[in-house]
C-alpha cells in the first residue's frame, strides 16, 4: 500500500489541502481492497511525548488537531459515501486519551471541565461538524468515569450538544475492560452500562453478543436502547450504500488502484512538505 508519513509528521506540512489529498488516496486504496470504514482520524491532543500513540495525531495543539481531523474526514468520506472510492471515517479516541497521566497508555485523565473543553474536546467537535460518520470512545476514564460507559460524554455532549447522528463503536475490548476499571461488577454489567451510555457497536469483547438478549428479556436493559444502537448502525450502512452494493471491489480494481504512480508521487510530496 502507498505509505505516507505518520500523522505527527504529516501534520508538520501545515497544509489541510495536502491532508485531504492523502486521505482521498488512502480511501481509494482501502475501498479497492473491500474496506468500508477506517478508524481515523485520531485527534487526541497529546502534550506528553512519553505517550507512544502521540504518533497517530497532530501533536499538542488543539487548533492543528482540529484542522487535521476535518481535512481527513473530508478526504476519507468525499462528497457522498455511496461513491465507490470512499470510506466512513471514525474519529477517535473520544475523549482526552492523549491526556493520560504520565504518558502511560490506559492511565487516568483527571482534569477540570474548563481545560477539557478548551484544549481537548475541540478537535472531536470539529470532526463532528465536518460530518464524520462514527465516533470511538476512548479507553481512559475522565474524572473517574470510563469513556465507554460515560453517559454525559456520549449522550449530553456528543448527541445533544453537538447533534451527532452517526454511530459509535467501542475501542478494542474496551467494554469488557470496564470491569478492570472497577466501575462495573462483570461483563454483563459492562454490556448494560455501555449500551445505555450510548456505545452502539462492541468491538471484539463479545459483551453485547453474549449478554444483551438475556439482559433485554430480563428487563435490565431497555429494548429502546438496543433499537437506538441498531438504528445508528443501519443508518451508517445505508449511507455507505452497503445494502445495494455490499462488495464494491474486485481483484482487477485492486490491482489498478494500489500503488499507482500518482499515489507514490503524492506520498513523496507529503514527505517533502
Amino acid at each position: 500500500r502507498t505509505v505516507t508519513p505518520i500523522p505527527l509528521g504529516e501534520s508538520c506540512a501545515w497544509d489541510p489541502g495536502l491532508w485531504e489529498e492523502t486521505a482521498r488516496m488512502s480511501a481509494a486504496e482501502a475501498a479497492a481492497g473491500g474496506i468500508h470504514m477506517t478508524f481515523a482520524p485520531m485527534v487526541d491532543v497529546a502534550k506528553d511525548a512519553r505517550w507512544g500513540r502521540i504518533s497517530e495525531g497532530a501533536g499538542e495543539d488543539s487548533l492543528l488537531n482540529a484542522a487535521y481531523g476535518e481535512a481527513k474526514v473530508r478526504g476519507f468520506q468525499g462528497k457522498d459515501l455511496k461513491e465507490p472510492d470512499t470510506l466512513a471515517a471514525c474519529v477517535k479516541h473520544f475523549a482526552g486519551y492523549g491526556a493520560v497521566e504520565s504518558g502511560r497508555d490506559y492511565n487516568r485523565v483527571d482534569m477540570s471541565m474548563q481545560r477539557l473543553y478548551e484544549e481537548y474536546l475541540e478537535p472531536y467537535r470539529a470532526c463532528v461538524e465536518a460530518g464524520v460518520s462514527a465516533v470511538m470512545p476512548a479507553f481512559n476514564d475522565i474524572n473517574g468515569v470510563p469513556c465507554t460507559v460515560n453517559e454525559w460524554l456520549l449522550q449530553d455532549v456528543l448527541r445533544k450538544d453537538w447533534k451527532f447522528n452517526g454511530m459509535t463503536v467501542s475501542d478494542a475490548n474496551a467494554i469488557a475492560e470496564c470491569v478492570e476499571h472497577g466501575i462495573v461488577g462483570d461483563r454483563e454489567d459492562a454490556a448494560a452500562n455501555a449500551l445505555h451510555a450510548g456505545v452502539d457497536m462492541d468491538m471484539t469483547s463479545d459483551c453485547y453478543s453474549e449478554n444483551l438478549e438475556a439482559l433485554i428479556r430480563s428487563g435490565k436493559v431497555a429494548e429502546t436502547d438496543l433499537d437506538r444502537a441498531v438504528t445508528n448502525i443501519l443508518r451508517t450502512k445505508m449511507k455507505l450504500g452497503l445494502f445495494e452494493h455490499p462488495y464494491r471491489t474486485d481483484e482487477e480494481k485492486e490491482k489498478r488502484t494500489i500503488l499507482k504512480p500518482e499515489f507514490r508521487e503524492l506520498a513523496l510530496r507529503s514527505a517533502e512538505e
